[in-house]
């Protein structure tokens, strides 16, 4: 496998340690600088690339500023050089806009553009809405338009979080920012920054006149991929979703916006489910991405009562509606689903993607009497086997908040462990372990059942716990060493979360305190030390053990990138003679943790150095710090100081 798919190569000797994302941003900045290779050879073969054609000379211009772009991290030198750049494309936007380069480089500009500027821009691309919604790549520079309008508009409405804070100089990536290549960040700036009423009106009344040509045009244009999209991004626009692409665990954000683009978000509702062919359109991938967007959009509004609409219309529409039936795979084999009592709706791929968004956003008394009944209530266990519909499993476990539901599908899923393993949908049983946790439930029949699955019920701790990590029985014998598999990983840490983690957490200290460290030293397997210390469930003497323990392996664990990070945790969490100790440890090797960044950071946030000199002097610093601390986070509300590194 190439190093540039986040891996590194085979040929790779070297024992040089990497951070977690070092392969893939590496691989980022490749297919950056990839991109503009490409268009450095367009320009040399005499052509502007793709899209409108440009003069040589506007071209090589453009390049250059995007050569530009990656190296000014100045936020007075971007507002400098946007001035610039668009006074000389003055005139030229729309055939800029129409070009590959000339798009990258307006998507950033538009970010750090004066009031005035703006304001001639969004005249010039209202007056072209419906060409631009078309094009390949000018739709990118309206929907950007149409981000940095809602966000200057929507600013003085919000609360505390961007108010009155400082403008950094140095730009930092932006809440929510889209992760995309070359973009500046522009949800912290525009929210920062200072701009007249009437021009915050301004770009107000372009996202409203936007969203009604979208709505006047919509039949014709949802039904094409570029004004699809723009649509798509409109409703987002509207609803003030700033972060679409949250992960699990984490609260969609979103801003407050004006009650009127409620209106209009209600009113996009309204006109798609009105749509004549409307039952013929939603099995099309371009349909079903518009209502997943048109369903976070909604949810993000709090309108629980035109949510409950939405996902009724879906339920009695969509997803109970009469489909042919096509072929399945299940379990690596291939079989006719009219063989299968599966509702026909999994018989559409998109259709399922859209049952996993709406099982996100709907109330829980729905999914409860609605969804689960008629969609999933004796299919569970077939879902959950199968490659293509398992994560719609995934869904309904991890967003199910009843207690009742929750053993029902547990009940249906049971005597299912073992074929999960063999499959390789882990996923479902990190989920399955997340909900007894979280729902205060079946917690005891888990462990059994997951212990019996691995036959590691009875074994000595080390062969226990690696048995657990490596997600293989106790009993098997791999050709090769295996590696810490990361729901392995994610499972044993929401086991230790548990009422009664007794089992597990006697295995962990029966263990010899290397092959802890090897564990620690890992990326998956660092992250269990954490659910160690701060577990509910786990007592005190339990935790001093522990740190007890890993003595003597506190410097090849501070010497690794997610070693180091477990030294921290267990400083933080040991007693005064424990913290000591550490220290000692690492004053041993004092000279070494300078060498990589990581444990440098250790140096200086235990003051080995310090400790090295003169021990007494070490214990009043340690003191002062610790008082600064605690003065420090009271000041900003409990949360931690950030150490520079």
């Amino acid at each position: 496998m190439a190093e540039t798919k986040y891996h590194p190569s085979e040929e790779w000797t070297e024992p040089v340690e990497r951070g977690k994302q070092y392969y893939r941003n590496r691989a980022k900045k490749l297919k950056r600088s990839n991109f503009l290779c490409k268009a450095k050879r367009n320009y040399k073969q005499n052509s502007s690339g793709r899209g409108v054609k440009l003069e040589q000379d506007e071209y090589n211009y453009l390049i250059a500023i995007l050569e530009a772009m990656i190296e000014k991290k100045d936020t007075e030198e971007r507002q400098l050089m946007t001035q610039n750049v668009m006074n000389q494309l003055k005139g030229k936007e729309i055939r800029t806009a129409s070009n590959q380069v000339g798009s990258r480089v307006l998507e950033n500009l538009l970010i750090y553009t004066d009031e005035e500027s703006f304001a001639t821009l969004t005249d010039t691309f209202a007056e072209h809405i419906r060409v631009f919604c078309s094009n390949p790549f000018a739709s990118h520079v309206l929907d950007k338009m149409c981000h940095i309008a809602m966000l200057r508009a929507v600013a003085p409405l919000q609360v505390d979080e961007y108010k009155d804070a400082p403008q950094s100089k140095k730009q930092k990536s932006g809440t929510g920012e889209r992760k995309k290549d070359f973009i500046w960040p522009s949800v912290e700036y525009s929210m920062k920054e200072q701009y007249s009423d009437e021009h915050r009106q301004k770009c107000r009344q372009f996202v409203e006149r936007m969203a009604k040509f979208l709505l006047n045009n919509l039949e014709e244009f949802m039904q094409e991929p570029k004004p699809n999209f723009v649509i798509r991004q409109c409703m987002l626009n509207l609803s003030g979703i700033i972060d679409k692409n949250a992960t699990e665990g984490r609260v969609l954000k979103h801003l407050i916006v004006p009650e009127q683009w409620h209106k209009l978000l209600q009113n996009f509702n309204e006109r798609i489910f009105s749509c004549a062919q409307f039952a013929e359109l939603v099995s099309k991938d371009l349909m079903t991405l518009l209502l997943q967007d048109l369903l976070r959009a909604v949810a993000a509004t709090d309108d629980a009562f035109q949510l409950e609409q939405l996902v009724s219309k879906l339920y009695k529409e969509v997803f109970r509606a009469k489909r042919p039936k096509i072929k399945q795979e299940y379990d690596g084999d291939v079989k006719q689903e009219t063989d299968s009592d599966l509702p026909s709706m999994y018989s559409s791929e998109s259709i399922v993607k859209l049952l996993e968004e709406c099982i996100v956003v709907a109330p829980s008394q729905f999914l409860k009497d609605k969804i689960f009944p008629k969609l999933f209530r004796s299919h569970v266990e077939q879902l959950a086997l199968s490659r293509q519909y398992n994560f719609a499993v995934q869904k309904l476990i991890d967003h199910t908040s009843d207690k009742d539901l929750m053993d029902l599908i547990f009940s249906e899923l049971e005597h299912s462990f073992k074929k999960l393993l063999d499959v390789g949908h882990t996923g479902v049983l990190f989920v399955l372990a997340k909900a007894c946790v979280r729902l205060s439930c079946q917690q005891g029949k888990f462990v059994k059942l997951f212990c019996e699955t691995l036959n590691c019920g009875d074994v000595a701790p080390e062969k226990m716990i690696m048995s657990v990590l490596y997600l293989q029985p106790a009993d098997a014998t791999p050709l090769s060493t295996p590696k810490i598999h990361l729901h392995g990983s994610l499972i044993l840490q929401t086991i230790l979360e548990f009422n009664k983690p007794i089992k597990f957490v006697t295995a962990l200290l029966g263990m010899p305190n290397h092959r802890l460290a090897e564990i620690f030293i890992d990326p998956c397997g660092s992250f269990i030390a954490n659910s160690f210390v701060q577990s509910r469930f786990v007592g005190e003497k339990s935790r001093e053990k522990l740190i007890r323990q890993l003595e003597g392996q506190y410097c090849k664990l501070a010497l690794t990138v997610h070693g180091s990070r477990v030294v921290e945790i267990m400083y933080e969490a040991g007693n005064p003679t424990q913290r000591e100790n550490i220290v000692r440890e690492l004053a041993e090797q004092c000279a070494q943790l300078n060498y990589k960044p990581w444990s440098a950071k250790v140096n200086k946030r235990l003051l080995v150095d310090t400790y090295k000199r003169d021990p007494a002097r070490w214990k009043i610093a340690i003191k002062n710090d610790a008082k600064v601390d605690k003065m420090f986070s009271k000041l900003v509300d409990g949360k931690k100081r950030k150490l520079e590194s």
